[in-house]
């Protein structure tokens, strides 16, 4: 009797611990710590979003936040030391993962790095070149500076290195003549300070780095998979918050983080990061392993890595695929053992065809060694041509073709950066699409049924409409209305997907069918295949139209570049209008505060030499730029008197003083500093004006100066 008492009592006690356990255990939250590798800024505002609006608290989780007033310093350690530390960081986490650290990155904030360089605008520092020299100074861990130095020939050496104090101030005093930093935050404080300054990023040369990332070990990934997993979502969820919600986030960090800057400064970080976190074009945490390659290659370039490092188990999959290789094998075995077959078959029954295939592969190896000789000889005459280019190129090094290319170098390099770095951006975005997501959006559309599938041709109709992108505060507003308007249905919840694809799509613009596409069970699935098929759309745009502008000062280096044997003799037929706009396109960068006034009378043909007269108008249109400091009004007029053409290029400048008028057009007579000028350009003009049967003066003008040039008139 007291042995059944016993055991009942057992099996009461087992029985309430086995009830009690799954609810202990699904209430209980895992401490894990967040190591920053700064001060508390909106730098990090995606982490402070996901721990204020609950979203670590609901997969489970407490984090706490760190802050480091050493940089990225030390936090690798801290990480990798035990589990249940996570980090964020940068690119440095490829060098620390090649030195035995075992870190894995989780995702990537910063679609692009902050990190630029800065100059004090109109100091003795004008282009990168003229850092030689110089007192810099460089933050740790920054290497795609050194390897943008690197990349325009600078090395470390050729620099006087300070060590960085991160203060502003350094550089505004003038203790040092170039200054490391981020876009985000540093150009806040010389704006504050009303200090004018020129920022240089590694992105001119060809270097794209990531910028920041969060990252943990890899003992904590193989131990708690499922945490890892957590952690990140509810981080990206974190981060989609803070970029929406740039205001309260702010508010936020003032308030229970740190009071060290000012609410201003923080809303400016958060302005300054979308551009580069992008957070509408590109998946908040995505990153792509051959950028992670092209960030390897570039520290193999400056010596600190192996080239093609291995990434397996540098980069976190959060999805990974599903193992079909010994589908792959029994397929190939099946499809090799048919071949067999079909091939013993095909001998048997096919001899004579063989034969006459040995045949045929005899006359095409014969046509194919002839071709072969052919080609040698033709590679012979490469290069030969070859070798007589690169005589000619290096005579053509002193010609003022290259010197004025030379000088309008680094606005051509802007002029195509931009629209190339337009097109890589959107090539990211359409590969991600086409690898990522066109399987899904496929077989999402072929399950919707009739109806669904009027909804989907409605929304997609009204989404590929060439619309204007919106953003920011009307992007907000027009949240507000549209969950005021329908604040009846449950599904156009303000922070809800439906109201953002709602947004992002187009649907907003047809308020009377919103309520049509929602009453769908799959209108979630609708909106959201239309956003990503919009999303390519809008990507193949971008490339169209930044295609175009890379095209347009192409078409223009060709014109000028270029010329044809009867465009070369002093008595061609030249079309002035042509010729000048090829000129300001090439001066196109020089020209952002410049206003060109042109007026061009009907006649515009005229004999004369292309190249020659080229020189002339760029001799002349550099003057002007450079009388007006690149600043003000410059007139461009193309009129006939008589039996000639007549030029004038007017500038609105500080002009010519009478005392110099009657030398300007001496050889060796500059008015410019020394090093800026020789004197021989209007003598050059001149002379070249004269040889083609035309005249070159300097004229009356009520400001400014006015250079005009008569040409023989032509007519066709």
């Amino acid at each position: 009797m007291e042995t059944k008492i016993i055991l009942r009592i057992f099996n009461y006690v087992v029985c309430t611990l086995l009830f009690c356990f799954p609810v202990i255990s699904i209430s209980a939250t895992e401490k894990v710590t967040l190591h920053l590798k700064w001060l508390h800024q909106f730098q990090f505002a995606g982490y402070y979003a996901a721990y204020e609006k609950g979203f670590y608290k609901d997969v489970g989780l407490d984090v706490e936040i760190i802050e480091s007033t050493v940089g990225v310093r030390g936090i690798h350690e801290k990480v990798v030391a035990k589990t249940g530390q996570y980090g964020a960081g940068s690119n440095e986490l490829l060098l620390q993962r090649h030195m035995g650290k075992p870190v894995v990155v989780l995702g990537v904030i910063f679609q692009h790095s902050p990190s630029v360089l800065f100059f004090k605008k109109s100091s003795n520092v004008q282009s990168i070149h003229d850092l030689v020299g110089k007192r810099v100074m460089l933050t740790p861990w920054m290497e795609e500076i050194v390897a943008y130095l690197k990349k325009e020939g600078i090395d470390k050496s050729d620099l006087q290195l300070l060590e960085h104090k991160f203060n502003p101030r350094d550089l505004i005093e003038g203790r040092v003549d170039a200054y490391s930093g981020y876009s985000t935050t540093q150009a806040y404080d010389f704006k504050k300070a009303g200090f004018p300054v020129v920022a240089y990023s590694p992105r001119l040369a060809g270097i794209d780095f990531y910028g920041d990332n969060f990252f943990t070990s890899e003992e904590e990934l193989k131990k708690y998979p499922d945490r890892v997993k957590a952690f990140r979502e509810a981080t990206l969820l974190g981060w989609q918050y803070a970029m929406s919600h740039h205001e309260e986030i702010a508010d936020i960090i003032y308030e229970k983080y740190s009071q060290r800057y000012s609410k201003e400064r923080l809303l400016f970080e958060a302005q300054q990061m979308m551009p580069l976190v992008q957070p509408v074009l590109v998946e908040m945490g995505y990153m792509n392993p051959g950028r992670w390659k092209h960030i390897n290659d570039i520290y193999f370039e400056l010596g600190m890595l192996p080239k093609n490092i291995n990434l397996k188990g540098f980069i976190y999959d959060p999805n990974p695929p599903t193992n079909y290789e010994w589908i792959y094998y029994s397929f190939f075995s099946l499809i090799t053992g048919v071949g067999i077959v079909w091939l013993v078959q095909w001998r048997r029954l096919n001899k004579q065809y063989s034969e006459n295939l040995k045949s045929q592969v005899k006359e095409r190896t014969e046509e194919l060694r002839q071709s072969n000789e052919s080609l040698q000889i033709l590679n012979q005459s490469l290069v030969n041509t070859l070798k007589e280019l690169t005589e000619a190129q290096d005579r053509l090094l002193a010609s003022e073709k290259l010197a004025v290319l030379g000088q309008l170098a680094a606005g051509m390099a802007h002029e195509l950066n931009t629209p190339l770095g337009a097109i890589v951006s959107s090539n990211y975005s359409l590969y991600d699409f086409l690898k990522n997501k066109l399987q899904l959006v496929i077989s999402t559309i072929l399950t919707f049924n009739e109806e669904d599938m009027k909804r989907y041709q409605l929304v997609l109709s009204e989404s590929l409409l060439n619309q204007p992108y919106m953003e920011g505060k009307s992007e907000r507003t027009l949240k507000k209305e549209l969950h005021s308007q329908f604040s009846d249905h449950e599904k156009m919840d303000l922070y809800g997907e439906h109201l953002q694809l709602v947004i992002e799509t187009g649907l907003f613009r047809i308020p009377d069918k919103i309520k049509y596409i929602l009453e769908s069970e799959r209108s979630l699935e609708i909106l959201q295949v239309v956003s990503s098929i919009h999303s390519a759309y809008r990507c193949n745009q971008i490339i169209s139209v930044a295609s175009e502008k890379a095209t347009h000062v192409i078409r223009a280096l060709k014109n000028y570049l270029v010329s044809e044997k009867e465009n070369t003799a002093n008595d061609s037929m030249i079309d002035l209008e042509a010729e000048i706009e090829t000129i300001l396109s090439l001066y196109h960068y020089n020209l952002n505060k410049v206003t060109v006034v042109k007026n061009y009378g009907p006649q515009k043909l005229c004999y004369g030499n292309r190249d020659k007269l080229n020189q002339v108008w760029i001799n002349l249109i550099n003057n002007g730029l450079h009388a007006m400091s690149y600043m003000g009004t410059l007139e461009i007029k193309i009129q006939t008197e008589a039996s000639w053409v007549k030029v004038s290029i007017i500038d609105s400048g500080v002009g010519v003083p009478d005392s110099i008028k009657d030398k300007i057009f001496d050889p060796f007579f500059t008015t410019k500093p020394n090093g800026e000028g020789m004197g021989l350009g209007l003598d050059i003009c001149k002379k070249m004006i004269l040889q083609m049967g035309g005249k070159i003066e300097l004229e009356p003008s009520a400001s400014g100066a006015c250079f005009s040039v008569w040409l023989k008139h032509a007519q066709i």
